[in-house]
């Protein structure tokens, strides 16, 4: 670095081309206040950095690539979140057709069938003995998950996965009844849940 060009007079100059690093993100960003933070982020690592930077070499080429990198990186977790998101919305768009499609293949009838009684205590006897007895724990005795996990001597997340892991096993073996079975849960004196 030549004496003329100290660090201070290097950012002074980067400063002073402060629009055009801006422009430059809002081309990418579209967000005045993020690109500001991103610029402005962008300064301070340059200022961090200056010992192990060539500031006489091109640093204005320098703080683009500075301002690029943090851009990108803003850009790529954007695209994760939005990912999440879509995926977020799917499950529950899928949630919301399977609702659909169960409420209007419900018949009332079904709550009193034997047959359907039976079907369901079948689909609840197939679960692992664990599964079964962990969802019966929370939606017959309505205890919650830390309380079974304490029971279980299992950790939370442990819960959580077989009761999500029921959930799953009877709605994809009950189909349509599915919605007999949750019926006849809310009836925690219901002779298809005993044993």
């Amino acid at each position: 670095m030549s004496a003329s060009n100290s660090p201070i007079e290097i950012i002074e100059r980067l400063f002073s081309k402060r629009r055009q690093f801006e422009r430059f993100a809002m081309l990418y960003i579209h967000n005045a206040h993020l690109v500001q933070d991103i610029v402005s982020e962008s300064y301070a690592y340059i200022w961090e950095h200056r010992d192990s930077i060539d500031l006489d070499d091109n640093v204005e080429a320098y703080m683009f690539n500075v301002v690029k990198h943090r851009c990108l990186d803003h850009l790529s977790h954007e695209l994760v979140r939005r990912n999440a998101e879509e995926r977020m919305l799917d499950d529950a768009r899928w949630q919301l057709e399977m609702d659909i499609a169960t409420l209007k293949a419900f018949d009332p009838l079904w709550l009193y069938d034997s047959d359907v009684r039976a079907c369901i205590k079948q689909a609840l006897d197939s679960l692992p003995s664990k599964t079964r007895r962990i969802f019966l724990l929370s939606r017959i005795e309505h205890k919650t998950y830390r309380e079974i996990a304490e029971i279980e001597g299992l950790s939370v997340k442990s819960v959580e996965f077989h009761v999500s892991k029921a959930l799953k096993t009877l709605r994809a073996d009950l189909g349509d009844y599915y919605i007999v079975l949750l019926l006849l849960l809310a009836d925690t004196g219901s002779s298809v849940m005993a044993g």
